[in-house]
């Protein structure tokens, strides 16, 4: 598939397809992948889809506001119970999808842009199936939603990046309705994606879910460029993979923190990664082999203590975004400057370890996302990093350090953007 570094051009090519399918945009394996996935998840769509437009409105409403009932009791609901219900919301919102009529050439279109890996809106669609992440994030804007209702008439929220069905955001809004638990004036979203695809759906969506009166803006724009008229209470930025890799989390959050109230909040509130060295087999294999599914609670303390931790290599919080300054390198490329770590010596079988980036997730104030609990909490693995070993045959790319060295970590704001380590030299 042909990759686009710039935004607005992939935008007008994906708004020139609108109408007229590019069949030659299928002629990539990945790209035909994603149209055969969304050619049967639509034929489903069809299949059940037996009721009326009312019915059908119905019955998603129904499954978003029992699916946030779940989430919110304050009662344990069984995961198998989480994932039909999730299951459920995925299943609906497809079929309000299908409703936008959107042609699969923007459905399917993903690029690269200057920021970050932008993803399809059939892609993005998964994002609602993830129980946790969802599960989460729901509490903790719920609380931060509840917290700032008690000294302002409005809550302003923005959310960027916020795909074809804002799954973060959109359930908890239709839940408020039919709880009557917030007037739509005490609540103002805005909703921001790139993907003029997305747009078309979370219209869609917003009017399936009887939710407009919250909805204060609907924007197809660049959310690292992307300039509001007012600040907000809360801004809701989820945009990464695991490792904090590959999607433009960083620069999205660090261009709009300046449009924060001053009282206002970033949500996740803080990320902090950690760089240990992990022994494969037993950190992503032998860990799980009794787990019913890889989640933080069934993770093995032995596979923990098993870690050799290196230490915390970067940290992103509203302080850290609003503070942070970036270095421009001499081909125009910008890094982000992080932790510097000394590296243990003497342990044996370093050799046989890989780095490892675990991530740790706060979304407001006592709610968390653990490790292992979504795919942008599993632990990611660089295999460039050469400790205690030397490479048969060494590249460019590599990174060999032993024990008793210092490595700099930076991270990397590119098309793809991510971690890099630099080993200093002993007089550094």
């Amino acid at each position: 598939m042909e990759l686009e570094l710039d935004g607005k051009s992939s935008n007008d090519r994906a708004q020139r397809q609108t109408g007229n399918v590019d069949l030659n945009a299928f002629s990539d394996p990945n790209a035909q992948a994603l149209l055969m996935h969304s050619i049967r998840e639509q034929l489903k769509a069809l299949s059940q889809q037996t009721l009326s437009d009312s019915g059908r409105r119905t019955k998603l409403c129904s499954s978003f506001s029992e699916a946030m009932s779940m989430v919110l009791d304050v009662k344990p609901v069984e995961h198998c119970v989480l994932v039909k219900a999730f299951e459920g919301m995925y299943k609906h919102a497809l079929m309000s999808m299908a409703e936008a009529k959107i042609d699969e050439a923007v459905l399917t279109h993903d690029y690269i842009s200057p920021t970050g890996f932008i993803m399809s809106p059939l892609t993005c669609t998964h994002t609602i199936k993830d129980v946790y992440r969802v599960q989460s994030f729901v509490r903790g804007i719920d609380k931060a939603i509840a917290e700032k209702v008690k000294n302002r008439s409005t809550v302003r929220i923005l959310y960027p990046a916020c795909g074809p069905f804002a799954p973060l955001l959109l359930p908890l809004l239709r839940y408020y309705k039919s709880q009557a638990k917030y007037e739509s004036e005490q609540i103002k979203v805005t909703l921001v994606d790139i993907q003029p695809g997305a747009i078309h759906a979370i219209n869609q969506l917003v009017s399936d879910l009887e939710v407009a009166n919250y909805i204060e803006l609907i924007e197809e724009a660049d959310a690292t460029r992307f300039e509001p008229e007012h600040g907000y209470d809360l801004i809701l930025v989820e945009a990464m993979q695991h490792g904090f890799s590959k999607e433009g989390h960083f620069s999205i959050a660090r261009h709009l923190v300046n449009y924060l109230n001053l009282d206002g909040c970033v949500i996740p509130q803080e990320l902090v990664f950690h760089a240990s060295m992990v022994v494969g087999e037993t950190e992503f294999q032998k860990q799980w082999l009794d787990a019913d599914f890889a989640h933080s609670d069934f993770a093995c303390s032995q596979a923990h203590q098993d870690r050799v931790p290196l230490g915390e290599i970067f940290r992103v919080n509203k302080s850290t975004l609003l503070r942070q300054e970036s270095i421009q390198l001499p081909s125009g490329i910008e890094v982000v400057e992080g932790q510097l770590i000394s590296l243990p010596k003497d342990v044996e079988d370093m050799s046989q370890r890989v780095l490892t980036i675990h991530t740790q997730l706060k979304v407001y104030g006592d709610h968390d996302l653990g490790e292992y609990d979504s795919g942008i909490t599993h632990p990611k693995t660089d295999l460039d990093f050469y400790f205690d070993l030397k490479p048969k045959s060494l590249q460019d790319h590599y990174v060999v350090v032993e024990g008793g060295d210092s490595v700099k970590f930076y991270y990397q704001l590119t098309g793809l953007p991510g971690f890099t380590m630099l080993a200093m030299e002993p007089d550094s």
